[in-house]
């Protein structure tokens, strides 16, 4: 029998309606929440107060395994880079997600702008410019989160990440989280509202604490059924959609790895309207709570994101196989020659043409002296397989006859 929404069942059979509910809600396959939202239809707060609750369908369980063994896999294939390369597959991932977290949101940046400004992490000096640098610390560093154990936590991740992004009107105005009402709109209708005043923010953001530190619930259900109640609290002004994205990849980097953790955002911008989807209907009133199908879409963006990573790395690794092969076939460079070659093909392989390397950067990936890099880099200048595209910082990269000759011959 196909497992249908209860707001489907409502419309086509409303006398089994409140028996299917019970059904589910009591039933041993349930996992009940203690956390409880009024329902919400074109922005306004329909009927009593429901518990939250999933019923672990076959789906459901099906999508975490297979969540599980991608991320097993991704592990492993990272394991096969090349140890140079994935600090700065990481990275290229990390821009990713914050440029679509922002676009998200809204928020305009570009990848340069955010690739700046990890440059200037990476190198620990201090940007004029303050935008964008505590996402980008904290999305870093995601691994490193603590859990989140006391209401404060919350106000400390806002502060890290988004309070120099948003205007002085949009700011906090409570004790810790806004003390006025707040309305979230699709661009043309108020869809939600968020939870008011201050004490009730506290009291439901409690409520989600003590949900994510001592529920029985499977982790992977807990995190983004965390999630979705954070965003109906919308403990903020402005904010709470990178703040709660950031929330729900923290717990996910420490339970799967950060590379999943870090597709997320980018993800779920793909296919927005899945999200918001997903997001909207359980607050619906006929759907009673029940987030069996919150959960499943939300696991199924994120087993998307992890399958588009595993065909990158699958033909990245590819790639580094066929590198070796003609690198070591290159009779006329010497074995530092090829080493330095070699790490500039993986990592065009892995990052993409975008991304180049100061000279420094490469005495410190293959652990050459400044003169023998140099050195190295004037001879492959000389047989056109790099060229020189910056003095200052000095900087090389590959020639593109010379890339597709490796590539595409």
């Amino acid at each position: 029998m196909k497992y249908e929404k209860l707001s489907k069942i409502f419309y086509k059979d409303e006398l089994n309606y409140k028996e299917e509910y019970a059904k589910r809600f009591n039933g041993y396959g349930t996992y009940r929440t203690n956390l409880f939202i009024k329902p919400v239809i074109k922005g306004k707060y329909a009927g009593d107060s429901v518990e939250l609750f999933i019923v672990n369908t076959d789906g459901l369980m099906k999508l975490q395994e297979e969540i599980l063994l991608n991320s097993f896999q991704i592990r492993e294939m990272i394991k096969s880079m090349p140890k140079f390369a994935v600090k700065f597959y990481f990275e290229k991932l990390l821009i990713n997600e914050l440029q679509s977290t922002n676009e998200i949101e809204g928020v305009r940046s570009t990848k340069q702008e955010l690739s700046e400004i990890l440059s200037l992490i990476n190198e620990n000096r201090e940007s004029k410019n303050k935008r964008f640098t505590g996402l980008m610390k904290t999305y870093k560093y995601i691994g490193q989160i603590n859990d989140f154990e006391k209401i404060e936590d919350f106000r400390k991740l806002y502060d890290d990440i988004v309070s120099d992004e948003v205007d002085s009107k949009s700011q906090p105005d409570g004790e810790l989280f806004r003390k006025d009402v707040v309305s979230i709109t699709d661009g043309s209708k108020i869809t939600h509202v968020g939870v008011y005043p201050e004490s009730n923010i506290k009291d439901y953001l409690n409520r989600l604490l003590i949900f994510l530190n001592t529920s029985d619930t499977p982790d992977l259900y807990k995190y983004m059924l965390a999630h979705y109640y954070y965003e109906y609290i919308h403990p903020f002004y402005d904010g709470n959609g990178r703040t709660g994205r950031l929330l729900v990849c923290s717990y996910v980097a420490k339970k799967l790895d950060e590379f999943t953790a870090v597709s997320l955002s980018y993800t779920i911008n793909q296919d927005k309207q899945k999200y918001y989807k997903a997001l909207e209907e359980l607050s619906h009133p006929m759907n009673k709570g029940e987030a069996t199908f919150y959960c499943q879409s939300m696991l199924e963006i994120l087993k998307d994101g992890q399958e588009s990573l595993i065909e990158d790395l699958s033909l990245g690794l590819a790639k580094v196989e066929r590198v070796r092969k003609y690198v070591g076939n290159l009779e006329s460079l010497s074995r530092d020659g090829m080493s330095i070659l070699g790490s500039l093909l993986m990592i065009h392989v892995f990052v993409g043409a975008d991304r180049v390397f100061t000279n420094a950067e490469i005495q410190k990936n293959v652990g050459l002296s400044r003169h023998k890099v140099d050195k190295i880099l004037l001879e492959l200048e000389k047989e056109k397989i790099v060229k020189k595209i910056k003095d200052r910082p000095t900087t090389y990269d590959l020639e593109e006859a010379f890339i597709n000759k490796v590539f595409f011959e």
